[in-house]
């Protein structure tokens, strides 16, 4: 059965736990709606409210409740680079600025060279919190899958078989061999960035064209506005093209990589494991005795429902808050930069 690790006021024993299967591990997060909220509603109970509609028959109240789950989350992209500190926007881009800066400078101190100075996030989030907040911290290269070498075409075509791939700087005197810091941006359900064009996917952050309230009630314009977004909707009917079905298949493949490999950690915060997909794909990767999940309870209360989903296995520990108190965004980058020599922070 998985394990409780009951938080303290100081800290230090999480940071203890946590140091000892980041300095030693292949380093991966899963991150899910939890941590973009407030600023995007929590995904919740949708799938199983469509997937409830689905097997009523009711496929335009399905397409219309997607819809208004694409909208909540388009509605945040116009205001990231804007938005005043007194908006949610802007402190869940610090949150996120902040996650990427303290990876990169945990990767940075590796001093171990049979580790790579790599981690790999995971995310079934469409939003762009990630990509804006690593244009914010130039010393981070996020590899989103996505080929930018020099081309006078302007679209991004998405080559998964990038991820992984190690950066190394010569250096000036003895040309010795430095690996620089890389960060795999997995986005396990697609993303509002990602479109179609013909048989690839392609990267193009502009904006679909909104539907106005009379489009809204026409199933032809709304069933039209989510095909122009490459996402894997949260329903039974996951797979609506052969090319969306390899996409997501290729995506899990990923995961199950990353997991498989030997001493991996996998650091799940805002992230419920609701998706059976990625729920039994973790659970048949915990066979591998030397991968260890930890996972992040935003309150004390669901703390139960994780050691529930994963009873069967030992090598997953979840840290829970004292009654009373939560693990927001903030307080887990405290956790992760704590491990980082000369930090102190208050829990």
């Amino acid at each position: 059965m998985a394990d409780v690790l009951h938080t303290t006021a100081d800290g230090e024993s999480t940071s203890k736990y946590l140091e000892s299967y980041i300095q030693s591990g292949n380093i991966n997060f899963l991150i899910g709606s939890g941590a973009s909220f407030p600023a995007i509603p929590v995904a919740g109970n949708i799938e199983t409210e469509i997937d409830t509609l689905l097997a009523n028959g009711d496929e335009e109240a399905a397409s219309c409740r997607c819809l208004t789950f694409v909208e909540q989350i388009d509605a945040v992209h116009s205001k990231m680079a804007v938005a005043p500190e007194q908006d949610p926007v802007h402190g869940v881009v610090a949150s996120y600025k902040a996650f990427l800066t303290t990876i990169d400078r945990i990767l940075f101190a590796r001093k171990n060279i049979l580790l790579p100075r790599q981690a790999t996030v995971f995310t079934t989030n469409y939003d762009m919190f990630l990509e804006h907040a690593s244009s914010l911290v130039p010393s981070v290269i996020l590899n989103d899958g996505f080929e930018r070498s020099s081309s006078l075409n302007p679209e991004f075509m998405f080559t998964p078989e990038r991820y992984f791939d190690r950066t190394y700087r010569s250096g000036p005197v003895y040309g010795q061999q430095i690996e620089i810091p890389t960060i795999n941006l997995v986005k396990l359900h697609g993303s509002l960035s990602w479109r179609r064009k013909t048989d690839s996917i392609v990267f193009d952050p502009t904006a679909v064209l909104k539907l106005s309230d009379e489009q809204k009630g026409d199933i032809n314009e709304v069933n039209g506005y989510l095909s122009k977004h490459f996402l894997i909707l949260p329903n039974l009917r996951k797979h609506h093209t052969t090319l969306m079905e390899r996409v997501y298949y290729d995506l899990l493949r990923l995961f199950s990589k990353a997991m498989d490999q030997e001493n991996t950690v996998l650091i799940a915060f805002g992230f419920s494991f609701a998706d059976e997909h990625l729920l039994d794909l973790t659970r048949r990767a915990l066979r591998n005795p030397t991968t260890q999940l930890i996972v992040f309870s935003f309150n004390h209360e669901s703390a139960a429902g994780y050691q529930a989903k994963f009873s069967k296995q030992r090598n997953v520990a979840v840290v829970a808050p004292a009654a009373g108190e939560s693990i927001d965004f903030n307080r887990f980058n405290n956790f992760l930069a704590s491990i980082l020599p000369g930090q102190g922070h208050a829990f």
